[in-house]
């Protein structure tokens, strides 16, 4: 009995996770989706945690995308529990699901004028065709699962849209509302056990973007308003994601939350430039977690 980590690629910060939850006297193994599922090793007193992220498709790490809907059925049958729990998974896999969820509950998020598979052909012609009548500009298109800013495009003007799509694989596209950053900053919410417990400013780039990296640079944010800081902690509370982050755009007195991670990442030399260890509080909340499983059970 023990955590089992899921993982996809070789990030720092799968290991680190890892060496903080042992370092809890919590045994903590690790199983790649890229390799073969060891079924027979997940059993009752287990606690699965998931460090697939949603940009996996475009580091060659397809393959643990399209396993995890499986796994988690498979745990789900058995009662296996996971953090965060199974549908935090698909919320970081569809911005669009997350999005409209929030939506629902009353966030401020941007209006999605709708998603299409970008695949030469009709279907493509026709899902793009009724977008094009809702869509205003500027807008944001970007893959409905996907991260670090990767095919992701702001765009001016139906012949900018149109060029774009040549340019794009053949994926689930969303397209958004575009949010100006007037700040000239996103802002950036780490939220562990409903709280939050790290928050950044990331600037945005030339090309009207934010990510580590493209070249943002971070700052403190302290006085980060309190109504942001309590919409981050409802929006993580009603996906039921125990520790992620949210990325917010704040523009003039309004606010929108533009994207949601139940994963969340961070690489060493972040943790030197916030001192904050995003993986050593993660692992805190998790091993607290197991333990309090391991006395109920």
């Amino acid at each position: 009995m023990s955590v089992k980590l899921l993982y996809e690629s070789e990030e720092w910060s799968t290991y680190a996770l890892r060496d903080r939850i042992q370092e809890h006297k919590v045994p903590c193994h690790l199983v790649c989706m890229e390799g073969e599922i060891p079924w027979e090793q997940f059993s009752d007193g287990d606690l699965v945690v998931s460090r697939v992220f949603a940009s996996a498709q475009f580091r060659g790490h397809e393959r643990s995308l399209r396993r995890m809907p499986g796994l988690i059925a498979y745990l789900r049958e058995r009662q296996i529990p996971m953090l965060n729990p199974y549908q935090a998974h698909f919320y970081e896999v569809s911005k669009e699901l997350s999005t409209r969820v929030l939506s629902e509950h009353g966030l401020p998020t941007p209006k999605v004028y709708g998603t299409f598979q970008n695949r030469e052909g009709s279907g493509r012609e026709d899902a793009f065709g009724a977008i094009l009548g809702k869509i205003k500009y500027p807008c944001i298109i970007k893959p409905d699962c996907g991260g670090r800013t990767t095919y992701t495009h702001i765009i001016h003007s139906e012949k900018e849209l149109k060029e774009a799509l040549q340019k794009l694989p053949d994926i689930e596209m969303i397209v958004e509302e575009y949010i100006e950053p007037v700040h000239g900053f996103l802002t950036r919410i780490e939220v562990i056990g409903g709280e939050c417990r790290l928050i950044v400013k990331r600037s945005v780039t030339e090309n009207g973007l934010s990510a580590y990296h493209l070249g943002s640079k971070y700052q403190g944010y302290p006085d980060c308003p309190r109504q942001i800081q309590e919409a981050a902690i409802e929006a993580m509370r009603i996906l039921d994601i125990r520790f992620g982050s949210l990325d917010i755009i704040e523009n003039g007195s309004r606010f929108s939350i533009i994207d949601v991670n139940a994963v969340s990442n961070a690489s060493e030399d972040n943790t030197e430039m916030f001192r904050f260890d995003l993986m050593k509080e993660t692992a805190g909340y998790i091993a607290r977690q197991y333990a309090g499983m391991r006395a109920v059970g």
